[in-house]
């Protein structure tokens, strides 16, 4: 087979596995998706930027790691996710210049999240033993929660949905025993829904309560970015690596459409063009592998997120009149974990791993579009080689998840006036059961 058609087929393979499952909001810091490597989730992806999972999807966290595969090598991973969201507690109450009334409607949705299949697909050929090229599809952001159309804090948000389908060309290249260089280039396509009631008794007609509007915002646009990285082993069998992401702009653009108002109103509030700016956070990462015999393993790893970059929601509509701005001040945040593994035999290597991945938004900004809290992450995994070709990883993941809570006041200033007092309780959790297959040749 030919290098070009090699690189077609892959091509295509590849593209079947772009991520069309609607993950949940709460899987990792902000909307981010780390489900991108089952090799690497055995060890809570303590390593991954050096390469320690020992498989081409290491390059999802750094391109540099494609100098570690040999020859040809196609990697499939399908990663299911279970998760619970459960709102517990919920209040709503109008401001109290509008009397500060309860708001009617369902105060308890039960779980807002949604269970979700997340696939992604690799592949690198080696045109030497110095230069390798590759090919990635993943989903490396995304999030679902649903409260339905009558719960009480629908003036807050009733459906948000966020999915990206990534491709990623990437080169690297060894440019001496110790040190190897990769790149690539993020090609990004992001689809976006947003559905929120408005009080429209209050606003048009003087009477809170007696007529909602649901407006369903809908948009998508292409973006690109890039990937960086370096692979560094001053000794054999030690790595270090080193990785960024960049930040990816969009311009989401599309509709915003309106139900709930009578026959004789519609005309007031037509289906328009609407936008919204969205940039999904750069990444820089740091992680270390080291061989401490022939069977035993140890790694950690260091990610920051530049989640400041999300300081606001901002829905641009043709009139200007119905635009709306959500404050959202998130934080940056540091993911850190530790792993481990252990050659049981030459076919078969057992994987463990913790992990901390801080939260990025405070109590005052919380909203239950994205209600994210710190999570603690506990994994083990377990890789077998079924022949030279063939090898096949498992893992499962607990991520444990504290008491999240929302408390957002309305005095009827600022952007985000007369949408109510709201204050809610969250349990959550997820678990995270994952496999993938491994051809090489």
């Amino acid at each position: 087979m030919t290098l070009r058609l090699r690189l077609l087929t892959a091509a295509a393979a590849i593209a079947l596995t772009a991520p069309v499952a609607a993950p949940s909001s709460v899987l990792a810091a902000g909307f981010a998706l780390k489900e991108q490597s089952v090799s690497g989730q055995g060890t809570a992806y303590a390593g991954v930027t050096a390469g320690g999972n020992g498989d081409a999807s290491a390059m999802f966290y750094n391109p540099a790691t494609m100098g570690l595969v040999s020859g040809t090598q196609f990697v499939q991973t399908a990663s299911g996710i279970l998760v619970k969201s459960k709102v517990e507690d919920a209040r709503s109450t109008r401001a109290a210049r509008l009397g500060g009334t309860a708001i009617a409607g369902n105060s308890s949705p039960g779980d807002i999240a949604q269970d979700a299949i997340i696939p992604a697909g690799y592949f690198v050929y080696s045109i030497n033993d110095d230069l390798k090229v590759g090919l990635s599809a993943n989903g490396p952001w995304g999030l679902v929660t649903d409260y339905g159309d009558n719960w009480i804090g629908r003036y807050h948000g009733i459906r948000s949905d966020l999915k990206t389908y990534n491709f990623t060309p990437t080169v690297s290249y060894r440019i001496n025993p110790m040190i190897t260089l990769g790149g690539g280039v993020q090609i990004q396509y992001a689809k976006a829904k947003l559905s929120q009631a408005s009080d429209f008794g209050a606003s048009r007609l003087g009477r809170p309560g007696a007529l909602d509007v649901t407006s369903d915002v809908t948009g998508d646009d292409w973006g690109w970015g890039f990937t960086l990285g370096a692979l560094i082993e001053p000794v054999k069998g030690t790595r270090v690596g080193l990785a960024y992401r960049s930040a990816v702009k969009h311009r989401l653009t599309g509709n915003i459409s309106f139900t709930g108002l009578p026959a004789a109103l519609a005309p007031l509030l037509p289906t328009q063009s609407a936008n919204a700016d969205l940039t999904t956070p750069d990444i820089a990462s740091i992680g270390l592998y080291h061989e401490v015999n022939d069977r035993w393993a140890v790694m950690a790893d260091v990610q920051w997120t530049n989640w400041s970059r999300f300081k606001e929601l901002r829905v641009n509509i043709a009139n200007p009149a119905l635009s709306s701005l959500t404050e959202e001040h998130w934080k940056d945040t540091w993911y850190y974990a530790l792993g481990t593994s252990y050659k049981v035999t030459d076919d078969l290597t057992l994987r463990g791993g913790v992990a901390f991945d801080k939260g990025s938004v405070d109590v005052d900004y919380r909203t239950p579009r994205i209600p994210e809290q710190n999570r603690y992450w506990l994994s083990v995994g377990a890789g077998y080689k079924v022949t030279e070709s063939l090898h096949v990883d498992a893992a499962y993941s607990h991520v444990f998840i504290p008491k999240t809570s929302i408390a957002l006041t309305d005095d009827l200033t600022g952007p985000e006036a007369g949408r109510g007092n709201l204050s809610a309780n969250y349990k959550s959790s997820i678990d995270i059961i994952g496999l993938q297959a491994r051809l090489s040749f």
